[in-house]
């Protein structure tokens, strides 16, 4: 007669059974209840939310500043519900036209999307979206898009570029009764900065060259994404770590250097106004003052409202050189 298995024996086979179980239902590599894998979920939340428009090229060349001008305003957003836009902006004459791409996306795998109703080809690389399309006379143009929340577009306002070329002309005349013909004799010449310690600010200067302009210098350490879209450059994705230009738009002339030791310089044209004793103000910008101290001495004012639209004000001391 043959023996029972002993129920230490059962109880180990039952222990085994229950071990491998519970290690197929925790794995993170199994789909979820919607049939998605980690690596789906992973690459849907880099995908999900609103992208910009940072480079585009046609045939391998950078387009051209004014075209870029119109086209850098072309966002891309994905959704939780795998729903996507692309609105492009594109340059329609002296004006823009949109165009709306839209439709749904499946995740496949890791930066692996399928994009349905699109002719484009469009590739989630790891911080980047390339959208390769085919233009009217059978060109390719390649876009590049990274995410708005992005890093490479924080905004350094007040760190060496304080004046755009977009500001409101300065809407308050200075009074006609006032002289200030002394004052301007006693302006002329290099004024340069005294209140910083960035090696890098130290270089700013203002030169007042005559009895209407004053050239306003300044320069920064390094430049971002939002120098470059603010004047219209389109630059590969990456940033080539040999990237120079000079680009002059409105009463700014801006040069990119990323070899130099201050990567980015502005050199502001600009007409002022003596609106009495203290006070020169700048026709174009509203933002800008100056007050005249002593002989020897400027304080350069720039307000300027945050991203949470309160005043701001930064202050600069200028002595003559």
């Amino acid at each position: 007669m043959k023996k029972a298995p002993k129920r230490k024996h059962w109880t180990i086979l039952l222990l085994s059974i229950l071990l491998t179980s519970m290690i197929s239902c925790g794995s993170d590599d199994g789909p979820d209840d919607n049939g998605e894998t980690a690596e789906h979920a992973e690459t849907k939340q880099k995908l999900i939310g609103e992208w910009r428009l940072v480079s585009s090229t046609v045939d391998g060349e950078a387009v051209g500043s004014e075209d870029f001008s119109y086209l850098k305003e072309s966002k891309a957003t994905f959704n939780e519900d795998n729903s996507y836009e692309l609105a492009y902006i594109k340059r329609s004459g002296n004006s823009s036209a949109t165009s709306i791409l839209a439709g749904t996306y499946t995740v496949d795998g890791i930066n692996s999307v399928t994009f349905l109703n699109s002719t484009s080809k469009i590739e989630l690389m790891d911080d980047a979206l390339r959208i390769t399309s085919t233009t009217d006379d059978n060109k390719t143009q390649v876009d590049i898009f990274i995410r708005s929340d992005s890093e490479l577009f924080n905004d350094d306002q007040g760190n060496g570029d304080i004046i755009g070329d977009d500001e409101d002309d300065n809407s308050n005349p200075p009074d006609p009764s006032f002289d200030g013909s002394a004052i301007i004799s006693q302006i002329q010449g290099v004024w340069e900065i005294t209140n910083v310690t960035d090696e890098c600010q130290v270089k700013n200067t203002l030169e007042f060259v005559d009895s209407e302009k004053v050239i306003f210098t300044q320069h920064k350490k390094s430049f971002n994404r939002n120098d470059l879209l603010n004047y219209n450059v389109s630059v590969s994705f990456p940033l080539q770590s040999d990237f120079s230009g000079v680009v002059t738009k409105g009463f700014n002339t801006v040069t990119f250097d990323s070899t130099a030791n201050c990567q980015f310089i502005k050199e502001s044209n600009l007409s002022y106004l003596v609106q009495d004793a203290e006070t020169i103000i700048i026709k174009e910008s509203s933002k800008l003052t100056f007050k005249l101290v002593d002989d020897n001495t400027i304080n350069l004012i720039f307000e300027y409202e945050d991203e949470d639209s309160n005043e701001q004000v930064l202050q600069f001391v200028y002595t003559k050189a």
